[in-house]
């Protein structure tokens, strides 16, 4: 009951109703205040204007800016404290290291654990996370039969899952797609290669 209580519900980054003023814009694409009123004025970046006269940008409209222009995206603008992540592995080790990995690039994202299949599948109807990082190969249920019973829960649709495995990465990562996984990371990776993949789901 308890873990029902604290439940933290997927929160889609365009129903995040936030804006940001031309010196946060500024800040983020790492250019002058002026760069970014130009960028306005154009009609490159959308904006609206504050009953005080002061441009604003929502930041669904800055993340479809920065995306087209190839410029990075920083974890806060892709995710709120409402955004959960379930790491799935039987080696506590890789655990951890997943989980540092998501507290220094994600720090507002919530995390959860699970070391098998049975708990993995447990966890994710339960807590319907934003994302699962999901290792395939896993005690009793594997990792791609978690994938299909994702797949096949109408309930789970916005569950992203990112795959990976250290075994035939390339016959596995086909069979991982295949199974409903929206990515794929072979072992061993290092830390940005995970926060990368990781990003590129939460957007």
């Amino acid at each position: 009951m308890q873990n029902r209580l604290n439940i933290k519900m997927t929160m889609n980054i365009k129903n995040a109703k936030k804006a940001y003023g031309t010196y946060d814009v500024a800040r983020i694409c790492q250019v002058t205040p002026p760069t970014v009123g130009r960028w306005i004025e154009a009609g490159k970046l959308p904006s609206f204007t504050t009953g005080g006269g002061h441009h604003r940008v929502w930041v669904e409209d800055l993340v479809v800016f920065l995306k087209a222009h190839n410029m990075p995206v920083p974890s806060e603008l892709l995710v709120s404290g409402k955004s959960s992540i379930l790491i799935v592995d039987d080696e506590k080790d890789i655990r951890v290291v997943i989980a540092s990995t998501v507290r220094t690039h994600f720090p507002a994202v919530d995390i959860h654990e699970a070391s098998d299949g049975f708990e993995a599948g447990q966890k994710t109807t339960l807590l319907c996370p934003s994302l699962v990082v999901l290792d395939l190969r896993l005690p009793g249920i594997d990792g791609i039969k978690v994938c299909e019973m994702i797949r096949q829960n109408g309930n789970l649709k916005s569950v992203k899952i990112l795959a990976m495995t250290g075994y035939n990465v390339e016959e596995t990562r086909q069979q991982a797609m295949e199974a409903g996984a929206d990515g794929f990371l072979g072992k061993p990776f290092d830390p940005k290669e995970l926060a990368d993949g990781i990003r590129r789901l939460l957007i």
